[in-house]
């Protein structure tokens, strides 16, 4: 039986999206060497700050941290807290790091991407989904009293690695349960287990005047065989795409033509500037473009302007 063609479009697009996302997120896992052929994953939440699973990793005086970028650090212990799972790996070579950027909320149903580390630091993955979200207190609760638990079973879960949504934010850190589930700490309990030592990710003092989208865009003409599809006669370009931002994560192309946000035409002066005021930030919006003479949606949440 053959695939459809919307199934072989699609298929290909979420293939390459995920990747993207492993690939995106690689310099935030880490392999922890505990022994001989034993590792563990942890995440490098700071150039000079790892952390990863408190049980899993054996007391020592010292570990070999191995990077995604090929490199091997010294780390030690820096503060270790068996309530939440938690422990804080100090390291004296600064590793390569990019920015972390916390999940929203997480919904019962999104996609989860489970990121573990081998013994060379090189990512590995787990697809899975986030099966219940506890709205309550306790020691594994985010802002909003968060429990993550996710549809994988435990001895799959790379225990210390990131956990990622479908956009490629954090939602945590992958952490088996009392009962042998796969739970998620999220990132605001471990910035709080790292605050006594001053190594919480800290929120800029000046704050962004607009959100961003991570694009840039040209008036264009829509082609006019696509015009009755389209319902109007012109979009705005996609020229350039920045790395790692909102539209790339979205899965937005170059040579993309969009057409309308949530719905509303973008070709006026004001089109996209209206979406990207700062109260808008964190927010979700449809897009609606053309690609390869084909009406498209996709979806994409307002990050905030990267500050100077």
């Amino acid at each position: 039986m053959s695939m459809s063609t919307s199934a072989a479009q699609f298929l290909p697009q979420l293939s390459d999206a995920l990747a993207s996302q492993v690939a995106a997120a690689a310099p935030w896992v880490t392999g922890i060497r505990i022994g001989s052929n034993r590792h563990i994953a942890g995440i490098v939440w700071r150039a000079d700050v790892v952390v990863t699973s408190d049980r899993a990793l054996p007391a020592q005086d010292s570990y070999s941290v191995a990077g995604s970028d090929g490199s091997l650090l010294p780390g030690r212990t820096a503060r270790r807290d068996p309530a939440t799972n938690l422990v804080c790996l100090s390291l004296d070579t600064p590793a390569v790091a990019v920015p972390l950027r916390p999940a929203m909320h997480p919904s019962v149903g999104s996609l989860a991407l489970a990121i573990g580390a081998a013994a060379d630091g090189s990512p590995t993955v787990r697809l899975t989904a986030i099966h219940w979200v506890s709205r309550g207190s306790g020691t594994n609760s985010g802002p909003m009293g968060d429990t993550i638990l996710l549809d994988l079973a435990a001895d799959l879960l790379p225990e210390g690695g990131p956990v990622l949504d479908a956009r490629g934010d954090l939602l945590g850190m992958a952490s088996t349960g009392a009962q042998g589930e796969a739970l998620v700490i999220p990132y605001a309990t471990i910035n709080r287990f790292l605050d006594p030592l001053g190594m919480a990710r800290t929120v800029p003092a000046v704050q962004p005047k607009r959100g961003w989208l991570g694009v840039a865009l040209q008036p264009i003409n829509v082609p006019p065989a696509m015009r009755a599809a389209a319902h109007q006669t012109s979009g705005r370009l996609v020229v350039s795409i920045t790395p790692g931002g909102p539209a790339e994560h979205a899965g937005l192309r170059l040579g993309d033509v969009l057409l309308a946000i949530d719905g509303e035409s973008v070709s006026g002066p004001h089109g996209v500037r209206d979406f990207i005021r700062a109260d808008r930030i964190g927010s979700t919006i449809d897009i609606r473009l053309i690609r390869e003479a084909a009406i498209r949606k996709v979806t994409l949440r307002i990050a905030p302007q990267p500050l100077d």
